[in-house]
């Protein structure tokens, strides 16, 4: 009876969830909503009692999807102009036939193999988010990228392996009880921020449509002006751009914290400044400003036309040629070798 109570109570809020995220002015991320079904249909199944094996197999082909939605939805949330990777697409493909061929049963061994595949796309999600984590100049959108590292992947991971577990051992009287009181707070807790707590908290940290990301490297427009600066900040606002006229942005590896510490100020009152006042939501793309004009200039010269394109990169601050080339490409739709090409014909 329990078990009933708490889930039905959570599938209400699972509901009133997703239609709050498909009410925002950005719209969410459908990955959000197929995440929120997956867990909807998931809490349900025990209760239903269904004859038709098509009718199981639909009602189950949700929750099989859950990995990928949980991974393609952190992606949606961090990437701001990065498409999500080709060989990602492999790993959601093996995983879905995986669990399509244990759900008829084709072999023993299948079941098995698809939760290493079910955890290894929940933790890229989970290294997704973190790998952004440090970049992120939108104070509430780190806030969700916690809230997800913590409470959704966390418990994700622990609901794939209970379940592992629980197919080769019987299932100890309460658990089923205790895994619905679990989802029902861990529900209520997010329904609670999204609705009351940071209302507008998912949508201003998700990407308005995908054609947009293209337009990220560039400072965004402000729903809300900032407040004016007063004189210390002002102040501070002219050591970061002399800082990084001077070449701070060269150095590698240069995070938002190493930063802070080079002009001996506060991570977050940096992170605030350069978000608010001059609008970037990412500190990746606020480095790549000044690295791709220098690269831009470099690359013109008839001066360091010997010089490879990949000593250029190294020496403006990029680790390797990859996201120099990304970077690149976002801001002149030409790769650097094709931009030295036009602007020094033979």
């Amino acid at each position: 009876m329990s078990y009933a109570f708490f889930t039905g109570a959570t599938c209400s809020l699972l509901l009133l969830a997703s239609m709050r995220i498909g009410f925002t002015r950005r719209g969410g991320s459908p990955w959000i909503q197929v995440l929120i079904a997956g867990a909807f249909f998931y809490l349900l199944r025990p209760l239903l009692i269904v004859a038709h094996p098509a009718v199981d197999l639909l009602i189950d082909i949700p929750t099989m999807l859950c990995p990928a939605a949980f991974w393609l939805f952190a992606h949606h949330l961090c990437s701001e102009s990065q498409h999500f990777p080709r060989w990602g697409w492999g790993l959601i493909a093996v995983d879905l036939v995986l669990g399509f061929a244990a759900q008829f049963e084709l072999h023993p061994l299948l079941y098995p193999m698809e939760q290493p595949f079910k955890l290894a796309l929940i933790g890229l999600g989970l290294l997704t988010l973190w790998q952004q984590l440090q970049a992120d100049l939108v104070a509430e959108r780190r806030q969700l990228r916690i809230a997800l590292l913590i409470a959704v992947g966390g418990y994700m991971s622990i609901v794939v392996c209970a379940e592992f577990l629980f197919s080769y051992y019987p299932v100890p009287a309460g658990v089923p009880a205790a895994h619905s009181v679990m989802t029902w707070l861990l529900t209520f807790a997010v329904c609670l921020w999204l609705l009351a707590l940071s209302p507008r908290a998912l949508e201003e940290t998700l990407p308005q449509i995908i054609a947009e990301e293209a337009e990220s490297a560039l400072p965004e427009k402000q729903d809300k002006e900032a407040a004016p600066l007063d004189a210390q900040g002002q102040q501070l606002l002219h050591k970061l751009q002399q800082h990084m006229d001077d070449g701070g942005y060269r150095h590698t590896g240069l995070t938002i914290r190493e930063l802070g510490e080079q002009l001996d100020v506060r991570e977050h009152i940096l992170r605030a400044l350069i978000n608010k006042h001059l609008g970037f939501r990412n500190f990746n793309e606020y480095l790549n400003q000044f690295r791709i004009d220098e690269a831009s200039r470099r690359l013109a010269d008839p001066g360091e036309a010997h010089l490879p394109v990949l000593s250029i990169a190294l020496d403006i601050g990029y680790r390797s040629l990859s996201p120099f080339n990304a970077a690149f490409k976002r801001r002149h739709n030409q790769t650097p070798t094709e931009y030295r090409r036009d602007q020094l014909p033979a």
